[in-house]
């Protein structure tokens, strides 16, 4: 249940667009929103405190666009690193999930994630919330909000691992937003052409068993052959994708923790917006039992 998020504040364009979007998680049980802006310590030296007032007036502004949705609003302005904080304090608050807004402009160029958004989808583990807005005119600070009706239709990329069945567990958690559910499976390892039929039938039939245990969520399958995240980035842009649900693959303390190259690239290529399930300890190397039930 996401009942408490954290959103750091930037003061960027699609700020408000942003706290906009966070009105659908009301459905899903979504009561406290914190906004927090970070003074950047490396480059406000000497003159911090004057940003520091600035931003608390500046926060509270966004606050009162955050309690018309009738949601518990805190705020918060602090002075430190700004990507360590914002993982800092969404520990320390015990946050259920961050979200941020990233315009889709450098992705569509192929430039890397904002430092600050690769940071915290690789070192915090919470769940990660990333929504997409469009540039819509070159040279021009106007964008398109992505986010319209988030969960209306939700892509979830299927390897059968242990760790891709957190992301079924969320989806229950959201059964009173998610419209639909495309579940999809990419076959990358065909080691033998002659076995592609068995490999795909054998993919289906997990699927299928998925799809029976999904509970109140309208869903399909699909298997493809590929590279997953090509796949995935191409199949959610033709089929209408509002949101990529997926699961880190990860290991080790904290800041170790890796996302695994198919999250990373579709993070970094999709104009979707993205939604990251961090992998659980217990879960860490460990492949799905397809004798076992999903509960």
């Amino acid at each position: 249940m996401i009942s408490t998020v954290l959103v750091p504040a930037d003061f960027t364009i699609e700020m408000e667009d942003l706290l906009s979007c966070i009105g659908e998680l009301k459905n899903a049980g979504l009561k406290k929103v914190i906004l927090l802006h970070v003074v950047d310590i490396h480059k406000r030296q000497g003159i911090a405190p004057m940003f520091e007032r600035n931003a608390k007036e500046r926060v509270e502004d966004y606050a009162r666009f955050a309690r018309e949705l009738e949601l518990e609003t805190e705020t918060l302005v602090v002075l430190g690193d700004v990507r360590r904080t914002i993982a800092e304090i969404a520990d320390r608050e015990d946050v259920d999930a961050i979200i941020m807004g990233a315009t889709t402009k450098g992705f569509i160029k192929g430039k890397l994630l904002g430092k600050t958004t690769e940071y915290i989808a690789r070192s915090s583990k919470k769940i990660l919330l990333v929504e997409k807005y469009e540039a819509m005119k070159e040279g021009k600070e106007v964008y398109e909000k992505a986010c319209r009706a988030t969960f209306s239709r939700v892509l979830v990329p299927i390897d059968f691992s242990k760790e891709a069945m957190k992301a079924i567990e969320q989806l229950q958690e959201f059964k009173g937003i998610v419209k639909e559910v495309l579940f999809l499976h990419v076959i990358d390892d065909i080691k033998d052409l002659d076995l592609l039929d068995e490999q795909i039938e054998e993919a289906k039939e997990k699927l299928l068993r998925i799809k029976e245990q999904l509970e109140g969520i309208k869903s399909q399958y699909l298997v493809v052959e590929g590279i997953p995240s090509e796949e995935i980035v191409k199949f959610a842009s033709m089929e209408d994708i509002t949101l990529i649900m997926l699961t880190a693959h990860g290991k080790g303390a904290l800041i170790d923790l890796l996302l695994g190259s198919t999250a990373e690239n579709v993070l970094r290529k999709t104009t979707k917006p993205v939604m990251i399930i961090p992998a659980s300890k217990e879960f860490e190397g460990e492949e799905w039992d397809e004798g076992e039930e999903y509960a």
